[in-house]
């Protein structure tokens, strides 16, 4: 099985007129998170561009506290994976609570990085490119007719 990448699509495409949005169903939550997926598929090439120019230029407005928080974080789950490889325990807890156990990453993670400084550049670096794609791909109502 071959994986392809999905072709960047057009921005007035990717960033659409006020017609286009509509007010997520939150009663019909697959129908919710369907559109989700759909809008993530179709635009994911979109998304991964968008991500990297937002995470480069905040690594570039503030490049020690990017790299820092970037590493911190990748000793952290290191460690945390390491941890739950090597003690039985820890690996029992990472099967039974996988978003506790990610949680406990992302929780350690901002106590070291706050230690050290600069912790909200990492966290504005990371997560607005998140809280974008959630946003719009939740409510962009269709997709464009010709990939219908």
């Amino acid at each position: 099985m071959e994986v392809q990448v999905a072709p960047l699509r057009a921005w007035d495409d990717f960033f659409p007129g006020l017609d286009r949005f509509s007010r997520p169903d939150i009663k019909d939550i697959s129908k919710w998170n369907n559109r989700v997926v759909s809008n993530l598929l179709y635009y994911q090439t979109n998304y991964m561009v968008l991500a990297a120019a937002v995470i480069c230029l905040v690594g570039f407005l503030s490049p020690f506290n990017m790299i820092l928080g970037g590493t911190v974080v990748v000793l952290v789950f290191l460690a945390f994976v390491w941890t739950s490889h090597n003690k039985d325990i820890v690996r029992k807890f990472k099967k039974r609570y996988p978003t506790v156990f990610v949680m406990s990453i992302m929780l350690c993670s901002y106590f070291v990085i706050s230690m050290c400084g600069g912790v909200m550049v990492f966290v504005f670096g990371i997560s607005l490119p998140l809280l974008y794609k959630y946003l719009i791909c939740g409510r962009v109502s269709t997709l464009p007719r010709d990939e219908l």
